[in-house]
């Protein structure tokens, strides 16, 4: 943007929290700052949907890739995003690592790695919100997430109204990474 003779340029300042705009014009080689233009919370400007929520979660507590055994949560250089896959017998959903790993079946060491995870993070049972879970409770896949009941009969339940459910899931996962 041009102004008589005057260069401007807006600066943005961003954290994941927050968003601050300054206008700066550079006059023959000096820098002024002319104007604060405004702020904004980053969670305002883009809000996560329900779905890519629900991905994110679950890719942080899920961690491994079942496959390859790789962390799916390392940001280190060149790290490609987890894919998803779906297991064809039981359509189960989970994240690997890689497309390569989509062409190879799952290590039994690491599913038990994952499963662990999944119920260290659940906590408790869904629908009777009493009673504690853990790797060795009885289970079941709603929606293609790997879920732990108390019962047999809250599987049946949570078949009834998976989203109500799934909800309940992700809140569970979230309060489980924030400690």
């Amino acid at each position: 943007m041009k102004e008589a003779g005057f260069a401007t340029i807006d600066v943005f300042l961003s954290t994941k929290e927050f968003r601050m705009i300054r206008r700066i014009v550079k006059i023959s080689g000096w820098i002024a700052t002319v104007a604060f233009v405004g702020f904004s919370f980053a969670s305002e400007t883009k809000k996560e949907s329900n779905e890519d929520r629900r991905q994110r979660l679950r890719i942080a507590v899920q961690e491994i890739c079942p496959v390859s055994g790789k962390s799916l949560t390392d940001k280190s250089a060149g790290k490609t995003s987890p894919v998803k896959w779906t297991d064809p017998e039981t359509k189960e959903v989970l994240y690997v690592c890689c497309k390569d790993c989509l062409q190879s079946k799952p290590d039994a060491k690491y599913l038990e790695k994952i499963r662990s995870n999944f119920a260290k993070a659940q906590s408790q049972c869904l629908v009777m919100t009493d009673n504690e879970v853990s790797e060795k409770s009885k289970h079941g896949i709603i929606a293609g997430h790997f879920v732990y009941v108390c019962c047999p009969p809250c599987v049946k339940k949570m078949t009834a109204s998976p989203e109500k459910y799934l909800t309940k899931l992700d809140d569970l996962y979230e309060a489980f990474l924030k400690k």
